[in-house]
């Protein structure tokens, strides 16, 4: 690999301050932002529509602590739900907080440490297969906006050759980028460990450090940081769009989930809310995105908020698909050999679709 000159340790210094290292303090806006009616009748009446079928709040209020374990726009309905008070509207006095990758987020969750988290499967099955059993109750984000680059002396006509003995960049064993860099070097007829060497790090700002330092020739990335690449020219060889993937699912202890079945409706019910309101209010959306990820330029945070938007599910059922992704790619024998039933209950969302609630927040 060649030595990085100055000129690029100038770049990751500008591009962990885009990216942002830290986790912004959440800021609760104390209303909740509606689309703007057509004529005062049709605002009565939808809103009436939505009023009778929407969940009833949490009562008394609940103190909750929920994690999230990355910076990358999949997590924008935990933000926007925070911001646009929709948690506080279902009686959820919630402190949402950053604990960086999924098998940190489990086990944050396994030892009572917070309540609820956007989790992933494989950190939930090898939970389950410890004796710590939790379950995944309605997909977050279930079409990864996630992308493989190479360094630019890397030949984008042979990857396969390119990447053959070479190290690749991606975030903390067991989650999502895990898998899906797994899956990248098996789709090209290669092996982790004998063929390729992952390297895991789990914090973005420095793994893209990492990258820009030559230290692999290739990264699993997401916006925004991805957009970063493209303007300094990197080489984008592979996009995950098409994959059926829970990138993130709201989740919680079988235990907690049985004695306060309320409370996970209510998680549910404010994140389903917070996905349409992403559809309907893309400035509240673009806000939610600066604020969380730390990007201050408005016109790469509409691009993030652009290319995640068809990855938020208006009706968040977990598909089998999207679960058995990860299974097949476990590293344990044990969650190889687990259903997706083993690990999901979609009740709360059917329950909330068949009432016609979903339907009216659109």
């Amino acid at each position: 690999m060649r030595r990085a000159g100055p000129g690029v340790f100038f770049l990751i210094a500008m591009l962990l301050i885009l990216t942002g290292c830290g986790s912004p303090e959440p800021v609760q806006t104390g209303h909740s932002h509606q689309p703007t009616p057509s004529t005062p009748a049709a605002a009565n009446s939808g809103q009436a529509e939505e009023d009778e079928k929407a969940p009833k709040p949490v009562s008394p209020a609940v103190s909750i602590k929920i994690g999230y374990p990355t910076q990358g726009a999949s997590m924008l309905p935990l933000w926007v739900a925070k911001d646009a008070g929709l948690l506080e509207k279902y009686g959820l006095q919630a402190e949402v907080i950053y604990v960086a990758g999924t098998p940190r987020l489990q086990e944050a969750i396994t030892s009572n440490g917070i309540q609820a988290g956007l989790v992933g499967v494989d950190a939930v099955g090898k939970s389950k297969a410890a004796g710590h059993d939790s379950v995944i109750l309605a997909a977050v984000a279930d079409r990864p906006a996630v992308y493989v680059y190479a360094q630019k002396d890397v030949n984008p006509s042979d990857v396969k050759a390119s990447l053959q003995g070479k190290t690749m960049i991606t975030a903390a064993e067991g989650s999502l980028y895990d898998h899906l860099a797994q899956s990248f070097v098996a789709g090209q007829g290669l092996t982790v460990g004998r063929d390729v060497k992952l390297l895991y790090m789990g914090g973005e700002g420095d793994r893209t450090a990492a990258f820009l330092k030559g230290e692999g020739a290739f990264y699993v990335v997401a916006p925004p940081t991805s957009f970063k690449m493209d303007e300094m020219g990197y080489q984008k060889v592979y996009d995950f769009s098409n994959t059926e993937v829970l990138l993130a699912g709201i989740g919680m202890t079988r235990e907690y989930y049985g004695q306060h079945p309320e409370v996970a409706k209510a998680i549910v019910a404010a994140l389903i809310e917070a996905n349409a309101l992403i559809a309907k209010d893309r400035d509240l959306a673009v806000k939610s995105i600066m604020k969380w990820t730390g990007i201050d330029d408005e016109d790469m945070a509409v691009k993030t908020y652009e290319v995640n938007l068809p990855t938020f599910p208006k009706k968040p059922l977990v598909s089998d698909a999207s679960v058995q992704f990860f299974l097949h790619n476990s590293t344990s024998e044990e969650v190889k050999r687990m259903k997706p039933a083993d690990l999901v209950d979609n009740s709360i969302v059917e329950e909330l679709d068949e009432t016609g609630w979903i339907d009216s927040l659109y």
